[in-house]
């Protein structure tokens, strides 16, 4: 009888402090998972700011002047010239020019230069890519 006793009062004891333990595990695990969400959310605000300004279109009010730069010799009679494009240099913010390259065709693709595009807002380069040859835009081997 006094064993079934002693283990009665093990039983009680262990319930009665159970849940001032779990409240414990609780308010530590509540604590760092309200860090934790504040963090991701931050990191997620950032994250959808520099998207954001990433995307963003640079319109100028003119074309930048261009420079001329040397050709190099063509590599074979297969190579076309690929005419520089233009990038958005977010430090300075300016369009820098790139220099043109040889490269070789790709097989059922033709390559439809960059070009300056007239919008509401002011002028915005386009650039160049590589097209699926049937296409109704304009092309350009040079």
């Amino acid at each position: 009888m006094k064993e079934n006793e002693d283990l009665k009062k093990d039983i009680q004891n262990a319930i009665k402090r159970e849940p001032f333990l779990n409240a414990k595990e609780n308010v530590v695990k509540g604590k760092a998972g309200n860090h934790l969400r504040r963090f991701i959310f931050i990191a997620g605000l950032a994250g959808t700011g520099l998207f954001f300004s990433g995307c963003m279109t640079r319109y100028v009010a003119s074309e930048p002047l261009y420079t001329v730069y040397a050709r190099p010799p063509q590599p074979s009679n297969v190579h076309i010239w690929i005419d520089g494009n233009w990038g958005w240099n977010s430090q300075s913010r300016i369009y820098v020019q790139k220099a043109g390259y040889w490269e070789n065709p790709r097989q059922g693709q033709t390559y439809v230069s960059g070009y300056w595009k007239a919008t509401p807002h002011g002028k915005v380069w386009a650039k160049g890519h590589w097209q699926t040859t049937g296409h109704r835009k304009r092309y350009h081997n040079r």
